[in-house]
């Protein structure tokens, strides 16, 4: 019986690493320059004008030019009835105008037209205001009402919940959610908001995705400890998606373990 509970401890362990961060990059490792053709990271459509850049271990955004996207390295999820999918980073903004978005995912690797969950950021008296909108299809996005600071890191989490039946999926911003960071429903949304758009959802996630938008409007800042899970503690702080060599040596010792017990009979 000792040597089962073992095997099945092992066999948890590894399905437990499995179900941590999907998604995650602290831009430690790169060069200062171009983010583009650094890590997995590729260009989004055409336009390579005012590359993205990453240096000092952030991502700088400025207000129009070339995006980016990351592909999740499992490969896309689909999302279950009733699954979450959230992202988290670290957001210092610098400067804001009458409103755009930086941060989206999408439901296949390198997709330039339908974007999902997206970030905004806006202008306010004394500071900027993150908002959310739920597509790229006629969304308007929804802002919170707390003022936040130029110049200040922020942990941002932003939730995307996938809710049974269609043209209802939710989303939630959280801004420092350290009152919980094990439950989000331990702490007060920043904002949310229900699916208005007449575009239909998708429970498909393929990518994450950085946005320079139009000069007009959109803000200038920094993203670090960028990172994506299906569970809301993974993303309150960063949290590394595990190595595949520690995936194969739970694996394989889950695996030994099994075999040892089959010997033994």
């Amino acid at each position: 019986m000792k040597r089962l509970v073992c095997c099945c401890g092992l066999l948890v362990a590894t399905l437990n690493l499995q179900a941590g961060a999907l998604f995650s990059d602290d831009f430690n490792s790169y060069a200062p320059g171009n983010l583009v053709g650094q890590g997995t990271w590729g260009q989004t459509g055409t336009v390579n004008t005012s590359p993205i850049q990453v240096g000092n271990g952030v991502v700088s955004l400025g207000t129009s030019g070339q995006d980016a996207y990351s592909p999740l390295p499992g490969g896309p999820i689909t999302l279950g009835d009733g699954q979450s999918f959230y992202i988290g980073l670290t957001l210092n903004v610098s400067a804001a105008s009458t409103g755009d978005y930086f941060l989206h995912w999408t439901p296949t690797v390198a997709n330039s037209v339908a974007f999902f969950d997206r970030v905004f950021v806006e202008s306010t008296t004394g500071g900027y205001l993150l908002g959310w909108a739920e597509t790229s299809g006629g969304a308007t996005p929804t802002y919170g009402s707390t003022v936040l600071s130029y110049g200040t890191d922020y942990r941002v989490v932003v939730a995307y919940h996938d809710v049974p039946g269609p043209l209802n999926d939710t989303g939630a911003l959280y801004v420092n959610p350290f009152t919980d960071p094990a439950n989000e429903s331990g702490n007060t949304p920043y904002l949310t908001k229900t699916w208005t758009s007449t575009t239909a959802e998708t429970n498909i996630i393929a990518a994450v995705n950085l946005r320079q938008g139009t000069a007009a409007s959109a803000p200038t800042l920094t993203v670090d400890n960028l990172n994506a899970s299906l569970s809301f503690a993974d993303v309150t702080s960063f949290t590394s998606v595990p190595e595949p060599t520690s995936l194969s040596l739970l694996s394989s010792l889950g695996l030994l373990a099994w075999y040892h017990i089959r010997r033994r009979k």
